[in-house]
């Protein structure tokens, strides 16, 4: 899709809306889309040539004429079949809250939520009367830098706002799933989360996307937290899709005092992944936790952007992110810390580490430290390497060939991020698959 094309689409969308709407009634959600759209046409869609894309070449990816499917809220039975892998993460998690956003249509069943969680549309009518909506929505998302999430604002109609009430723990765990059926075109989708945990709150967000059959599409999907005091949300972003899913999506979030984001990004199948994530730590002792795990072979690409901004004293961020990479894939890591002045006290730790496993295959690794303040601990780095030699020989001196020894060091060198996973049954599951994909299950069963 060209840069004209997609200018088009969102300029008619804006204008639609700008003449449905009265404009008392058009307020904030009108103000984004139209900021949405300046931005998206003054930036436009980004090139090698900038510094956040260097390494990225979207043309490829993004080349066509993609038929736009706008979000819109439908009712439980208006969608029966789910995708394979939608229904292998739900079988995982076992009892679950379902959000199910199909070819656009949003489906929520109601009867599996627990008290105290809401999960209502974003319409404009509930961003002028609720405050606090109103002040989180577009205020985490960068729609200033990103020409993706200035789209998906400049084409925001509808969306999913998730509320997790003070002092409710969500045994449960959400799941979101994103589907897009097979269509004859390419299909463009813009899903909007807003995740409010209010005080004390505590909950499992699983965000996985999927595509029926051999279906091209690209999901610019964007998510914005506000993780309140004492709060916690744990968020796991599984892309294990079809060849010819495209997805560059945007998280954004806030945390405040004593509370804690923990944030899971993995990639293990999709032609192309762009994962953008934007954490703030905006009050005293709180945390954020990132990890990754990028999966790939034949030409998959996966791009992991990662910003942890430090802008008070005392918190604390951990970052470990893994990739083993065969064939000819691609991977991307650029994370960066930031300490602002007034942020003494903090303690940042960034880690990237890659395996190769084929000649064909290409990481491109940036890790960032930038600190403005003097009394922190903070470190950050990078390795990159092929399966160790010398441990292969230890294997095969006590009996075990020289492929099952490959297969079985690459298998433990990405559990350590696996293992992480705190529900028990994604992390089973996330396990079988990372062990099929090396060819490895059959040596662990």
């Amino acid at each position: 899709m060209s840069q004209h094309s997609l200018v088009e689409l969102a300029q008619s969308r804006v204008a639609v809306h700008a003449e449905a709407a009265v404009e008392a009634a058009d307020g904030r959600l009108g103000y984004l889309r139209r900021e949405g759209l300046r931005e998206f046409v003054r930036m436009g869609i980004p090139t090698t040539r900038h510094e956040e894309w260097k390494y990225t070449n979207v043309f490829p990816f993004i080349g066509q004429d993609f038929t736009y499917r706008p979000t819109h809220w439908g009712s439980v039975s208006a969608q029966n079949t789910m995708p394979a892998s939608a229904k292998e993460i739900a079988s995982a998690l076992g009892q679950h809250v379902s959000v199910r956003i199909v070819d656009g249509c949003v489906i929520v069943d109601d009867s599996t939520l627990p008290s105290g969680v809401e999960i209502i549309e974003l319409t404009p009518e509930l961003v002028e009367n609720d405050a606090a909506i109103a002040g989180a929505l577009g205020s985490g998302a960068p729609m200033n830098t990103h020409p993706f999430v200035a789209l998906n604002t400049a084409l925001l109609e509808s969306g999913v706002v998730l509320r997790i009430g003070k002092d409710v723990r969500v045994e449960p765990p959400i799941h979101v799933s994103i589907e897009t059926s097979d269509s004859t075109s390419p299909t463009l989708i813009t899903p909007r989360l807003l995740v409010i945990a209010e005080q004390g709150a505590e909950v499992d967000i699983v965000q996985s996307h999927h595509v029926f059959g051999e279906a091209t599409v690209l999901d610019a999907t964007v998510v914005e937290f506000v993780v309140s005091a004492m709060a916690h949300i744990r968020y796991f972003k599984i892309a294990d899709d079809a060849d010819a899913a495209r997805s560059i999506s945007s998280v954004s979030a806030d945390v405040h005092r004593d509370a804690t984001f923990t944030s899971h990004a993995l990639s293990i199948g999709g032609r192309f992944v762009r994962n953008d994530l934007a954490l703030r730590l905006c009050e005293p002792s709180s945390q954020g936790f990132l990890f990754g795990v990028s999966l790939l072979a034949d030409h998959e690409y996966t791009d992991n952007h990662t910003v942890v901004d430090h802008m008070v004293p005392h918190c604390h961020s951990e970052e470990l992110y893994k990739g083993i990479y065969d064939g000819s894939s691609t991977g991307v890591f650029n994370g960066k810390i930031y300490v602002r002045p007034q942020a003494q006290k903090t303690t940042a730790y960034q880690s990237n580490h890659t395996l190769l496993l084929s000649s064909k295959a290409q990481v491109q690794a940036k890790p960032q430290l930038e600190i403005w303040a003097d009394d922190v601990k903070c470190s950050h780095g990078a390795t990159m390497g092929q399966v160790d030699e010398e441990a292969i020989f230890y294997f095969r001196s006590r009996g075990i060939d020289k492929d099952t020894a490959k297969a079985l060091l690459t298998y433990a060198f990405i559990t350590e991020v696996v293992e992480k996973i705190s529900l028990d049954g994604l992390r089973e599951l996330l396990t079988r698959r990372i062990a099929r994909k090396l060819s490895t299950d059959t040596l662990l069963s």
